[in-house]
């Protein structure tokens, strides 16, 4: 059986520098109201989202080998930025850390967090989302948010936050990852999450 949230709050805190936790606090508090909204557990969406950064500080060049010994799909983007697998690792760790077996749809959420994914499932949208708008973010304004929460379906969420980014993306000169290009496509095309 797995820990408490409580527990597992406790774990992530010594695992993260404080203004991580700071973070991950904050996902919990957007990913339980989108859960709500959605029909979803708020539990389990709190219980993904102050864990799906458990790894923030702990890739290196090995962590993509790592993965790939896991069976864990490593992208092009992962492996010349190897903190970008930081869910990946999480993943990888969560029925440790968790003292017990967790669905895998928690495990693909926080797999997925970063780049997105077009199989990352409701709860990796919402985790998508918290992580992208939580209220520390500082890049948002409260229109900003107002904009993206104003999205009838998850889905419509990500579109706006993916049309914010690759606004960003082409002012700096940042290309997209492919897979995050793919989650946009399939998106748009109307997949669904």
């Amino acid at each position: 059986m797995r820990i408490s949230y409580t527990e597992l709050e406790a774990r992530v805190r010594g695992m993260i520098k404080e203004k991580r936790f700071l973070h991950s606090e904050g996902v919990v508090s957007v990913s339980r109201m989108l859960a709500e909204r959605f029909g979803l557990s708020p539990d389990d969406a709190a219980y993904i989202g102050i864990y799906h950064d458990a790894y923030r500080y702990s890739c290196d060049e090995s962590t993509p080998a790592f993965c790939r010994e896991h069976g864990i799909e490593v992208f092009p983007e992962e492996e010349s930025e190897p903190m970008l697998l930081h869910g990946a690792l999480a993943a990888i760790h969560f029925p440790e850390d968790a003292g017990g077996s967790v669905p895998d749809h928690f495990r693909i959420a926080v797999r997925h967090h970063t780049l997105g994914h077009k199989e990352m499932g409701p709860y990796g949208a919402i985790l998508y989302i918290a992580d992208y708008m939580e209220p520390g973010r500082k890049h948002l304004d409260d229109d900003d948010r107002r904009r993206i929460l104003s999205g009838e379906r998850l889905e419509d969420m990500i579109i706006t936050i993916m049309d914010m980014q690759n606004a960003y993306f082409r002012r700096e000169g940042i290309k997209s990852a492919a897979v995050s290009d793919e989650l946009y496509g399939f998106i748009r095309s109307g997949g669904t999450l």
